[in-house]
């Protein structure tokens, strides 16, 4: 009995979804499959190129092979003329490009693209000048995300108009650059921005603004309070006297922040007595928090504020990273401002205390105590769970006496370079030893491949 061709029988609209999820050579190559594949790779909306598609590219001559696929991107555009573009998506072209010319194409398939009314524009690019100006007046973009490779001298927008655009993702941009962009922005909902220099993000109107995306940027100095009512989800990663200068004073409708700042800058140390700056009353809406707090004047300044820090009255989970023997102090007074806090986890940085934590563990122990909702605490270590076993077994004896099941985790982080895990203990039986002794707690470990 010959079996039937299901998925064949689809309607077009499924299978252009189905193959959505595709890159352009493979939803090509759908057309040897029967007659009813033949063409309809040539009305897909989402067009994924990918310069490592073809085989042999990382290898040498690797030079080869992107003619080829230059070649087939531009016959695969010329051969769907007439249709219109959902998802334009170029990756790994600035890895493969060999001279300047490469980059000019690029540029014309983005224009191909904003002809073709995209909503969804992925791109990384060597040189601003290749980009077409016709991109900031594109009226039917919702997505643009530029990855410029290097820094290159910005080519500002003669005019800009954004009306649809929600998301924007870019690189090596600057305070005019962006102040020109934003202020045409009105339904943008979020905003990444990566090796910036000297930006400066007050009186911009953020009011649909959700998702905030700060990576290794400077700020200029706030003129004024940088206003976020509507955003949820806040990143941060670069130098504490940046964070310090973005005018950030309250974000009422914040759920998630995740804050990795370090105190030096341009190799001096950075002062942070600052009174109109307070990072956590900034965050204290938050349900969800993760701080790296690895060097010490980060952990000095988060101690003091902690002194006359509001109540996180909505935090459900908090993530601290760096040495728990130095943080006991801070996770302690976090511990006593989060009454409703559910989940705890604990990332100990075995590089900065590779000795026993025997350093006021019993502070956290006390906090820990009066916390009432506090299901679940998570330790992670790298590879000696020796350096946490006695906070571990602290833990334990403070909890174990819970009516209800309650989750201890240890989590072994194991490095992908390691041919094997190098670990101290027995893990396995360590787990069922403790099962057996206090059988409402829940003890166990996991191994993440890194």
């Amino acid at each position: 009995m010959a079996s039937t061709d299901w998925i064949s029988k689809l309607p077009d609209s499924v299978l252009h979804h189905i193959m959505s999820f595709m890159k352009a050579k493979a939803a090509v190559r759908t057309c040897v499959l029967s007659k009813r594949w033949r063409h309809l790779w040539a009305s897909l909306q989402h067009l994924h190129f990918d310069f490592t598609e073809f085989e042999g590219i990382q290898k040498l001559p690797w030079l080869e092979h992107v003619p080829k696929y230059r070649k087939f991107i531009s016959r695969m555009l010329q051969e769907r003329d007439n249709i219109d573009v959902h998802t334009f998506d170029i990756q790994n072209f600035s890895e493969f490009y060999d001279d300047d010319d490469d980059d000019e194409r690029g540029g014309e398939w983005v224009t191909y693209a904003i002809h073709h009314k995209a909503r969804v524009i992925h791109f990384d690019i060597n040189l601003w000048s290749n980009l077409p100006q016709s991109i900031y007046t594109c009226a039917s973009l919702e997505e643009l995300h530029v990855d410029m490779v290097d820094p290159a001298p910005i080519i500002y927008p003669a005019s800009v108009s954004l009306p649809r655009l929600r998301s924007l993702d870019l690189t090596f941009v600057d305070h005019h650059f962006l102040k020109l962009v934003l202020l045409q922005c009105p339904a943008l909902e979020s905003l990444s921005l990566s090796d910036c220099n000297g930006i400066d993000l007050s009186g911009i109107p953020f009011q649909k603004l959700r998702k905030l995306n700060v990576s290794c940027c400077t700020m200029l100095s706030a003129a004024e309070e940088l206003s976020l009512p509507s955003l949820e989800s806040f990143m941060y990663v670069g130098s504490m006297s940046t964070l310090r200068v973005m005018g950030i004073e309250s974000i009422p409708s914040l759920t998630y922040a995740y804050v990795f700042a370090e105190e030096y800058e341009d190799g001096d140390i950075v002062s942070f007595n600052n009174d109109n700056f307070n990072l956590l009353r900034a965050l204290t809406n938050a349900r969800k928090l993760e701080l790296y707090a690895f060097e010490a004047a980060i952990r000095d300044l988060l101690k003091e504020e902690l002194q006359n820090c509001p109540t996180f009255l909505n935090l459900a989970e908090l993530y601290i990273y760096g040495c728990a023997s130095c943080l006991s102090n801070m996770i302690a007074r976090m511990l006593e401002s989060s009454p409703y806090l559910q989940k705890l986890t604990i990332c100990h940085d075995e590089s900065y205390n590779h000795k026993v934590l025997n350093c006021e563990r019993t502070i956290i122990k006390g906090a820990l105590f009066k916390s009432m909702y506090i299901d679940t605490i998570a330790i992670e270590v790298s590879r000696h769970y020796n350096t946490v076993k006695p906070l571990i077994e602290e833990l334990v004896e403070c909890l174990k006496g819970r009516s209800k099941l309650f989750k201890i985790n240890l989590i072994i982080r194991k490095y992908a370079s390691r041919s094997r895990l190098i670990i101290d203990e027995d893990f396995d039986t360590l787990c069922s030893s403790l099962a057996q002794q206090h059988p409402q707690i829940n003890v166990s470990y996991k191994l993440i491949e890194r």
